[in-house]
C-alpha cells in the first residue's frame, strides 16, 4: 500500500523483453535507503517487486498484464518515473490509500500554465468506465502521485498542481498526448460495490 506522495524520481536504465513480460531496470537514490530484494515499489503509480538490485539500480518484472493495463509498456531508455517505497505502519498518510493496482490509462489532453509559471494545469481524458468512481474534491492516483479532483465533466478531469508536486514528480514532463496511469479511490469503488448490492 502506497499514499501517492512521490518519494522521488528514477530513470529508465535498461528495458528487455521476456516471453511474457518485461524487465525494467531503474536507477535511483532512495534517501534511508531500506529496500530489499521482493520489496513493493510504486512505478508510476504500478505496484512492482525489487527482483534485484545493485547500489542504485532496481530491477522489476512486468508482466504482459501490467503491460497491457499501465503505461509500461511506453517507457523508454532515460524517462523518467515516480516511485514510492510501500509504507509502514507509522507512515503519515498525507495523500490517499493508493494500492499500485491501475485501473486505466489517460491521455493529456491540455497543459496550461497558471500563476506565473507557479501552477499547471492540466486536462485529462479518462475512460468513461472509471468515472463513476471520480468526485470533484476526492482523490486520484495518476502515474502514482495522489492530486485532488478539481472537476470532472464526461470524461475530462481537470488537476491543478502545485510547485512541490511539479518539481518533486514527472508531472513536469507531460504534454499533450502523453499516457498516464490512473488508479481510483479505492473506497469510491467499496462504496459503490456495496450499494450495487
Amino acid at each position: 500500500m502506497f499514499t501517492g506522495l512521490v518519494e522521488t524520481l528514477g530513470e529508465i536504465v535498461s528495458l528487455g523483453d521476456t516471453d511474457s513480460g518485461k524487465v525494467i531496470t531503474i536507477n535511483t537514490n532512495f534517501i534511508n535507503d531500506d529496500v530489499e530484494l521482493g520489496a513493493s515499489i510504486s512505478v508510476n503509480g504500478c505496484c512492482l517487486t525489487v527482483t534485484s538490485r545493485s547500489k542504485n539500480d532496481f530491477q522489476f518484472y512486468a508482466s504482459y498484464k501490467t503491460l497491457e493495463l499501465t503505461n509500461l509498456n511506453l517507457l523508454s531508455i532515460n524517462d523518467k518515473v515516480n516511485l514510492e517505497r510501500s509504507i509502514l505502519p507509522s507512515t503519515r498518510m498525507g495523500g490517499h490509500i493508493v494500492q499500485g493496482h491501475v485501473d486505466g490509462i489517460g491521455t493529456i489532453l491540455s497543459k496550461s500554465i497558471l500563476d506565473s509559471g507557479n501552477v499547471i494545469q492540466y486536462f485529462v481524458s479518462v475512460p468513461e468506465y472509471l468515472t463513476k468512481f471520480i468526485v470533484e474534491r476526492g482523490s486520484i492516483a495518476v502515474d502514482g502521485i495522489s492530486l485532488t479532483v478539481v472537476s470532472i465533466h464526461d470524461t475530462t478531469l481537470e488537476l491543478v498542481l502545485i510547485p512541490e508536486t511539479i518539481q518533486k514528480t514527472n508531472a513536469s514532463y507531460w504534454s499533450e498526448n502523453s499516457i498516464v496511469n490512473l488508479e481510483t479511490d479505492i473506497m469510491a469503488r467499496y462504496v459503490l460495490k456495496y450499494n450495487s448490492r
